[in-house]
């Protein structure tokens, strides 16, 4: 097997053999689906390893500064693999923001390639809601709830819950968080993604989006509840809607990230069907 370097994935050739390598493992490298189909244009190659009919091993770089390796379970770096790399990869391979995919494909990368300091690591179980799985909750009537789907007309309303979940769930640095950035990510969510999201009275209460569609299954995130409304129900009925969404609608299965310590929301997860398939980290460097 060779190392390539691809630089436009639609006129490669060799699109149907990322399919197969990413397909079978997408919910945790489910960001790569997009640059493999073309409805994302990525700026950064992509770095193959194949016989000119099967891959087994690829390392996408996106233009954040980000990589994500993707490797079949039999693959291995070898000394000689990562001189191949190296040159065909330039600095991209040792300069990176962070590194993230499953836990085994990124702590093998990270022994293998020198990419500078560690700042901070995050780990999730990677959970899948099989379609038949589904366990759809009645909402009780003392709840005294709405949930509904979102649209740009929620923008304004929804933006507290959205600049609040990104400091606490998303930014390494919140006191960098900008404003106006999280409004453009909140607008984009609600024009390109499914949203949905709780209403008790006139106060929106809690929220749930996509923000990955992949080719078998659909990423949820941005689930949040205002604290003092938490443990009350509010996220299992707003994250069933949208489960219900995916399943009804997009004929997909639903997937998502959470944290290996937050037993709540596991549970949460759980009672709607969700299992834990496996590990993935994210390594933040300096």
């Amino acid at each position: 097997m060779n190392w390539l370097r691809i630089e436009n994935i639609d006129q490669s050739g060799y699109q149907n053999q990322l399919i197969s390598l990413v397909r079978p493992q997408e919910i945790s490298c489910i960001d790569a689906v997009p640059i493999i189909n073309g409805t994302q244009k990525n700026s950064k190659p992509i770095i193959l390893h194949t016989d000119g009919s099967t891959a087994d091993a690829a390392l996408f770089f996106t233009a954040y500064g980000r990589i994500m390796p993707v490797l079949d379970s039999s693959f291995l770096f070898r000394q000689e693999d990562v001189n191949h790399v190296s040159k065909l990869a330039g600095n991209a391979v040792f300069l990176p923001t962070s590194v993230s995919g499953k836990s085994e494909a990124v702590d093998m990368f990270l022994e293998r390639f020198s990419c500078g300091q560690r700042k901070q690591t995050v780990e999730h179980y990677i959970m899948e809601l099989e379609q038949a799985a589904f366990k759809m909750p009645q909402i009780p009537d003392q709840l005294k709830i709405r949930i509904l789907r979102g649209s740009a007309r929620q923008l304004l309303p929804l933006f507290p819950l959205q600049k609040t979940y990104e400091r606490q769930e998303v930014l390494l640095n919140p006191d960098a968080q900008d404003p106006f950035e999280t409004l453009r990510w909140l607008r984009s969510i609600l024009t390109k993604e499914i949203c949905f999201y709780a209403k008790r009275g006139l106060r929106y209460v809690s929220k749930a989006n996509t923000n990955a569609e992949g080719f078998d299954h659909i990423q949820i995130g941005g689930v949040f509840t205002v604290p003092r409304f938490r443990n009350q129900g509010y996220a299992l009925h707003t994250v069933a809607a949208l489960c219900r969404c995916i399943i009804d609608k997009e004929h997909k299965n639903p997937s998502l990230f959470v944290r290996s310590g937050n037993e709540t929301a596991i549970k949460l997860y759980k009672s709607l069907g969700f299992e834990i398939k496996d590990t993935t980290k994210t390594v933040y460097l300096d």
